[in-house]
Protein backbone atom coordinates (compact mmCIF):
# COMPACT_ATOMS: atom_id res chain seq x y z
CA UNK A 1 0.00 0.00 0.00
CA UNK A 2 3.21 2.56 0.90
CA UNK A 3 4.54 1.70 -2.81
CA UNK A 4 0.74 2.29 -4.38
CA UNK A 5 0.07 5.34 -2.29
CA UNK A 6 3.80 6.97 -3.31
CA UNK A 7 3.64 6.23 -6.87
CA UNK A 8 0.19 7.84 -7.17
CA UNK A 9 0.81 10.54 -4.80
CA UNK A 10 5.02 11.52 -5.98
CA UNK A 11 4.15 14.47 -7.12
CA UNK A 12 2.48 16.15 -4.49
CA UNK A 13 4.42 14.21 -2.09
CA UNK A 14 7.57 15.73 -3.44
CA UNK A 15 6.02 19.33 -3.98
CA UNK A 16 5.03 19.39 -0.12
CA UNK A 17 8.51 18.72 1.00
CA UNK A 18 9.46 21.63 -1.39
CA UNK A 19 7.68 24.13 -0.06
CA UNK A 20 8.38 22.68 3.58
CA UNK A 21 12.20 22.73 2.74
CA UNK A 22 11.93 26.45 1.42
CA UNK A 23 11.21 27.35 4.98
CA UNK A 24 13.51 25.47 6.71
CA UNK A 25 14.89 27.64 9.71
CA UNK A 26 12.62 30.93 9.39
CA UNK A 27 11.24 29.85 12.52
CA UNK A 28 12.90 28.75 16.07
CA UNK A 29 12.78 25.04 15.31
CA UNK A 30 11.80 24.56 11.72
CA UNK A 31 15.36 23.62 10.49
CA UNK A 32 15.47 20.24 8.76
CA UNK A 33 17.18 18.37 11.82
CA UNK A 34 14.12 20.09 14.10
CA UNK A 35 11.95 18.11 11.78
CA UNK A 36 13.60 15.24 11.08
CA UNK A 37 13.75 14.70 15.06
CA UNK A 38 10.31 14.61 14.95
CA UNK A 39 9.58 12.73 12.64
CA UNK A 40 11.60 10.02 13.63
CA UNK A 41 10.35 10.36 16.95
CA UNK A 42 6.97 9.65 15.35
CA UNK A 43 8.39 7.23 13.52
CA UNK A 44 10.37 4.94 16.49
CA UNK A 45 7.01 3.98 18.01
CA UNK A 46 4.70 3.23 15.10
CA UNK A 47 3.50 -0.41 14.31
CA UNK A 48 5.36 -2.19 12.05
CA UNK A 49 2.59 -1.83 9.53
CA UNK A 50 2.51 1.59 9.23
CA UNK A 51 6.34 2.05 9.15
CA UNK A 52 5.93 -0.44 6.00
CA UNK A 53 3.49 2.13 4.21
CA UNK A 54 5.97 4.89 4.85
CA UNK A 55 8.96 3.17 3.98
CA UNK A 56 7.23 1.85 0.43
CA UNK A 57 5.67 5.70 0.24
CA UNK A 58 9.32 6.70 0.56
CA UNK A 59 10.74 4.36 -2.05
CA UNK A 60 8.22 5.04 -4.70
CA UNK A 61 7.94 8.68 -4.46
CA UNK A 62 12.03 9.08 -4.66
CA UNK A 63 11.91 11.33 -1.39
CA UNK A 64 13.62 8.67 0.57
CA UNK A 65 12.75 8.19 4.05
CA UNK A 66 13.78 11.04 5.90
CA UNK A 67 12.22 13.32 3.52
CA UNK A 68 9.10 11.16 3.97
CA UNK A 69 8.77 11.52 7.55
CA UNK A 70 8.76 15.16 8.13
CA UNK A 71 6.09 15.19 5.63
CA UNK A 72 4.20 13.07 7.84
CA UNK A 73 5.52 14.93 10.62
CA UNK A 74 4.67 18.04 8.98
CA UNK A 75 1.49 18.87 11.46
CA UNK A 76 3.93 18.74 14.47
CA UNK A 77 6.27 20.88 12.70
CA UNK A 78 5.20 22.91 9.70
CA UNK A 79 1.72 23.68 10.64
CA UNK A 80 0.33 25.72 13.00
CA UNK A 81 0.02 24.03 17.05
CA UNK A 82 -3.21 24.36 17.84
CA UNK A 83 -6.00 22.26 16.37
CA UNK A 84 -8.99 23.91 18.03
CA UNK A 85 -11.61 21.79 16.44
CA UNK A 86 -15.70 21.33 16.59
CA UNK A 87 -17.91 18.42 15.69
CA UNK A 88 -22.02 17.70 16.24
CA UNK A 89 -23.45 14.69 15.53
CA UNK A 90 -27.46 14.33 15.08
CA UNK A 91 -29.67 11.36 15.18
CA UNK A 92 -32.93 10.16 16.29
CA UNK A 93 -35.05 12.69 16.87
CA UNK A 94 -32.72 15.62 15.79
CA UNK A 95 -33.16 13.74 12.24
CA UNK A 96 -36.80 12.93 12.40
CA UNK A 97 -35.59 9.06 12.13
CA UNK A 98 -33.14 9.35 9.15
CA UNK A 99 -29.41 8.63 9.34
CA UNK A 100 -26.99 9.94 11.94
CA UNK A 101 -24.93 13.05 10.21
CA UNK A 102 -21.73 14.36 11.69
CA UNK A 103 -20.25 17.24 11.05
CA UNK A 104 -16.58 18.46 11.98
CA UNK A 105 -14.21 21.20 11.52
CA UNK A 106 -10.75 20.72 11.71
CA UNK A 107 -8.97 24.30 12.91
CA UNK A 108 -5.54 24.41 11.80
CA UNK A 109 -5.06 27.22 9.69
CA UNK A 110 -4.52 27.35 5.90
CA UNK A 111 -0.95 25.92 5.47
CA UNK A 112 -1.49 23.60 2.84
CA UNK A 113 -5.09 23.00 2.08
CA UNK A 114 -5.00 22.35 -0.73
CA UNK A 115 -3.04 19.27 -0.24
CA UNK A 116 -6.00 17.94 2.03
CA UNK A 117 -6.63 14.30 0.62
CA UNK A 118 -8.81 11.03 1.50
CA UNK A 119 -7.03 7.58 1.18
CA UNK A 120 -8.64 4.47 1.67
CA UNK A 121 -6.22 1.62 2.72
CA UNK A 122 -7.28 -2.16 1.82
CA UNK A 123 -4.97 -4.19 3.71
CA UNK A 124 -4.81 -7.90 3.11
CA UNK A 125 -3.60 -9.16 6.50
CA UNK A 126 -7.51 -9.41 7.61
CA UNK A 127 -7.80 -5.50 8.91
CA UNK A 128 -10.99 -3.48 8.29
CA UNK A 129 -10.24 -1.24 5.40
CA UNK A 130 -10.13 2.44 6.29
CA UNK A 131 -10.84 6.12 4.86
CA UNK A 132 -8.26 8.65 6.15
CA UNK A 133 -9.07 11.83 5.46
CA UNK A 134 -5.88 14.47 6.37
CA UNK A 135 -3.22 15.40 4.84
CA UNK A 136 -1.14 13.86 1.79
CA UNK A 137 1.81 11.91 3.21
CA UNK A 138 0.63 11.54 6.73
CA UNK A 139 -0.10 8.01 7.82
CA UNK A 140 -2.16 8.40 11.07
CA UNK A 141 -5.86 9.52 11.46
CA UNK A 142 -7.39 12.64 12.92
CA UNK A 143 -10.19 12.18 10.65
CA UNK A 144 -11.58 8.90 9.61
CA UNK A 145 -14.26 5.97 8.80
CA UNK A 146 -13.86 2.41 8.43
CA UNK A 147 -16.20 -0.53 6.11
CA UNK A 148 -17.94 -0.94 9.60
CA UNK A 149 -19.11 2.70 9.46
CA UNK A 150 -17.39 2.99 12.70
CA UNK A 151 -16.41 7.05 12.92
CA UNK A 152 -13.79 8.87 14.51
CA UNK A 153 -12.66 12.32 14.77
CA UNK A 154 -10.51 13.95 16.95
CA UNK A 155 -9.87 17.42 18.65
CA UNK A 156 -7.28 18.86 20.76
CA UNK A 157 -7.79 18.60 24.32
CA UNK A 158 -4.61 20.40 25.87
CA UNK A 159 -6.90 23.45 27.28
CA UNK A 160 -7.85 20.84 29.75
CA UNK A 161 -4.28 18.95 30.21
CA UNK A 162 -1.83 20.64 29.35
CA UNK A 163 1.06 17.49 28.91
CA UNK A 164 2.75 16.08 26.20
CA UNK A 165 4.87 12.58 26.65
CA UNK A 166 7.44 11.40 23.90
CA UNK A 167 6.93 7.52 25.55
CA UNK A 168 4.13 6.70 23.94
CA UNK A 169 2.63 5.61 20.59
CA UNK A 170 1.74 8.64 18.60
CA UNK A 171 -1.70 8.96 19.23
CA UNK A 172 -3.06 9.51 15.63
CA UNK A 173 -1.69 6.30 14.73
CA UNK A 174 -3.38 4.23 17.81
CA UNK A 175 -6.48 6.04 16.45
CA UNK A 176 -5.52 4.16 13.18
CA UNK A 177 -5.31 1.02 14.13
CA UNK A 178 -8.50 1.15 16.57
CA UNK A 179 -10.35 1.90 13.24
CA UNK A 180 -8.67 -0.98 11.95
CA UNK A 181 -9.32 -3.57 14.25
CA UNK A 182 -12.92 -2.14 15.79
CA UNK A 183 -15.99 -2.97 14.23
CA UNK A 184 -18.18 -2.37 17.10
CA UNK A 185 -18.64 1.00 19.17
CA UNK A 186 -18.34 -1.31 21.91
CA UNK A 187 -15.12 -2.88 20.50
CA UNK A 188 -14.21 1.22 20.51
CA UNK A 189 -14.54 1.55 23.76
CA UNK A 190 -12.44 -1.17 24.99
CA UNK A 191 -9.55 0.05 22.82
CA UNK A 192 -9.85 3.89 24.49
CA UNK A 193 -10.46 1.94 27.98
CA UNK A 194 -6.89 0.00 27.44
CA UNK A 195 -5.14 2.43 25.52
CA UNK A 196 -3.25 6.34 26.78
CA UNK A 197 -2.79 8.87 24.58
CA UNK A 198 0.65 11.36 24.33
CA UNK A 199 -1.20 14.00 24.20
CA UNK A 200 -4.50 14.82 25.65
CA UNK A 201 -7.46 14.90 23.15
CA UNK A 202 -11.01 14.78 22.80
CA UNK A 203 -12.14 11.88 20.22
CA UNK A 204 -15.70 11.53 19.31
CA UNK A 205 -16.95 8.24 17.87
CA UNK A 206 -20.03 7.41 15.53
CA UNK A 207 -21.60 4.55 13.80
CA UNK A 208 -25.28 4.30 12.21
CA UNK A 209 -27.13 4.32 15.53
CA UNK A 210 -25.33 7.10 17.98
CA UNK A 211 -22.24 8.78 19.02
CA UNK A 212 -19.80 9.21 22.24
CA UNK A 213 -17.54 11.39 23.00
CA UNK A 214 -13.99 10.01 24.24
CA UNK A 215 -12.15 12.52 26.82
CA UNK A 216 -8.91 11.31 26.50
CA UNK A 217 -5.90 12.28 29.21
CA UNK A 218 -2.62 11.10 29.60
CA UNK A 219 -3.83 9.34 33.05
CA UNK A 220 -7.47 8.23 32.10
CA UNK A 221 -10.59 8.25 30.23
CA UNK A 222 -14.01 9.38 30.13
CA UNK A 223 -16.59 8.19 27.74
CA UNK A 224 -19.10 11.03 27.88
CA UNK A 225 -22.89 10.67 26.75
CA UNK A 226 -25.08 12.59 24.09
CA UNK A 227 -25.60 15.99 25.39
CA UNK A 228 -29.31 15.20 24.33
CA UNK A 229 -30.85 11.98 23.44
CA UNK A 230 -29.72 12.53 19.46
CA UNK A 231 -27.30 15.08 19.75
CA UNK A 232 -23.46 15.37 20.76
CA UNK A 233 -21.18 18.50 20.36
CA UNK A 234 -17.48 18.98 21.22
CA UNK A 235 -15.06 21.69 20.89
CA UNK A 236 -11.19 21.61 22.90
CA UNK A 237 -12.40 21.19 26.69
CA UNK A 238 -13.30 18.04 29.11
CA UNK A 239 -16.90 18.41 30.08
CA UNK A 240 -17.59 15.00 31.96
CA UNK A 241 -18.34 15.69 35.39
CA UNK A 242 -15.56 12.76 36.55
CA UNK A 243 -13.08 15.19 35.83
CA UNK A 244 -14.32 17.46 38.55
CA UNK A 245 -10.97 19.64 38.80
CA UNK A 246 -10.91 19.80 34.17
CA UNK A 247 -14.44 20.40 34.25
CA UNK A 248 -15.00 23.43 31.57
CA UNK A 249 -16.69 25.97 35.02
CA UNK A 250 -12.87 25.88 36.19
CA UNK A 251 -11.28 26.64 33.23
CA UNK A 252 -9.14 29.80 33.82
CA UNK A 253 -9.58 31.61 30.76
CA UNK A 254 -11.87 30.02 27.22
CA UNK A 255 -9.11 28.86 25.70
CA UNK A 256 -9.77 28.80 21.62
CA UNK A 257 -13.33 29.99 22.59
CA UNK A 258 -13.79 26.51 23.57
CA UNK A 259 -16.47 27.12 25.85
CA UNK A 260 -18.57 29.59 23.36
CA UNK A 261 -18.42 27.15 20.52
CA UNK A 262 -19.73 24.41 22.26
CA UNK A 263 -22.47 26.87 23.22
CA UNK A 264 -22.85 27.96 19.84
CA UNK A 265 -23.02 24.29 18.73
CA UNK A 266 -25.53 23.30 21.47
CA UNK A 267 -27.94 26.57 20.56
CA UNK A 268 -27.50 25.38 16.80
CA UNK A 269 -28.49 21.49 17.49
CA UNK A 270 -31.75 23.20 19.33
CA UNK A 271 -32.53 25.32 16.33
CA UNK A 272 -32.18 22.60 13.48
CA UNK A 273 -33.85 19.14 15.79
CA UNK A 274 -35.73 17.46 13.67
CA UNK A 275 -34.34 18.84 10.07
CA UNK A 276 -30.55 17.19 10.25
CA UNK A 277 -29.48 15.65 7.02
CA UNK A 278 -26.02 15.67 5.51
CA UNK A 279 -27.41 19.35 3.76
CA UNK A 280 -29.02 20.84 6.85
CA UNK A 281 -25.41 20.35 8.13
CA UNK A 282 -23.22 21.30 5.94
CA UNK A 283 -25.53 24.45 5.77
CA UNK A 284 -25.58 25.11 9.88
CA UNK A 285 -21.39 24.41 9.66
CA UNK A 286 -21.05 27.35 6.96
CA UNK A 287 -22.08 29.99 9.58
CA UNK A 288 -19.27 31.84 11.02
CA UNK A 289 -18.50 31.97 14.78
CA UNK A 290 -18.71 35.58 15.25
CA UNK A 291 -22.22 34.85 13.89
CA UNK A 292 -23.21 31.75 16.10
CA UNK A 293 -21.77 29.24 14.34
CA UNK A 294 -18.32 27.59 14.36
CA UNK A 295 -16.19 28.33 11.18
CA UNK A 296 -13.63 29.71 12.41
CA UNK A 297 -11.20 33.18 11.29
CA UNK A 298 -7.83 33.56 11.00
CA UNK A 299 -5.13 33.17 12.25
CA UNK A 300 -6.07 29.63 13.41
CA UNK A 301 -9.27 29.37 10.94
CA UNK A 302 -11.01 26.37 9.57
CA UNK A 303 -8.61 24.05 7.32
CA UNK A 304 -11.21 21.96 6.14
CA UNK A 305 -14.92 20.58 7.29
CA UNK A 306 -16.34 16.97 6.97
CA UNK A 307 -20.01 15.64 6.81
CA UNK A 308 -20.29 12.15 7.74
CA UNK A 309 -23.09 9.10 7.41
CA UNK A 310 -22.21 6.70 8.53
CA UNK A 311 -25.01 4.51 7.83
CA UNK A 312 -24.35 5.13 4.06
CA UNK A 313 -20.45 4.73 4.15
CA UNK A 314 -20.22 8.66 2.58
CA UNK A 315 -18.39 11.52 3.29
CA UNK A 316 -18.36 15.21 2.10
CA UNK A 317 -15.23 17.39 1.79
CA UNK A 318 -14.66 21.02 1.65
CA UNK A 319 -11.27 23.13 1.81
CA UNK A 320 -11.32 26.63 2.35
CA UNK A 321 -10.46 28.37 -0.60
CA UNK A 322 -9.75 25.45 -2.36
CA UNK A 323 -12.68 23.31 -3.35
CA UNK A 324 -16.59 23.25 -2.47
CA UNK A 325 -18.47 20.19 -0.80
CA UNK A 326 -17.59 17.11 -2.61
CA UNK A 327 -19.20 14.03 -2.21
CA UNK A 328 -17.00 10.66 -1.57
CA UNK A 329 -18.55 7.17 -1.73
CA UNK A 330 -16.51 4.94 0.26
CA UNK A 331 -18.39 2.16 -0.43
CA UNK A 332 -16.88 1.09 -3.82
CA UNK A 333 -13.37 2.39 -2.17
CA UNK A 334 -13.56 -0.47 0.30
CA UNK A 335 -11.95 -3.83 -0.62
Amino acid sequence: MGRQYGGLMKDDLNEIYNIISADFGKTPGSGYDDMLRTGRWMYQSYPQRYKEILKGMAETSGLGLDKELIVCSMEYTYMPPSMQCSGIAAWGNYTSGGPLVFGRNYDNGPKLAEFVSVVVYNPEDGSIPVASLTYTGAVYVTTGMNREGIFLELNNGQPSEAMQLSNRVLSLATLFSFLESCGTLDQIDSNFHTSLPDNAFIINAANRTGAFSYEWATFNVARRNPDKDGLLVSTNHFVDPSWGVFDRKHLPTDLWDSRQRRENLLMLGEKCKGNFSAAAMMNIMSIPFKNGGFLMPPPHDTSYQVVAVPEDLTIWVKVSGVQDWTEVDLKPLFG
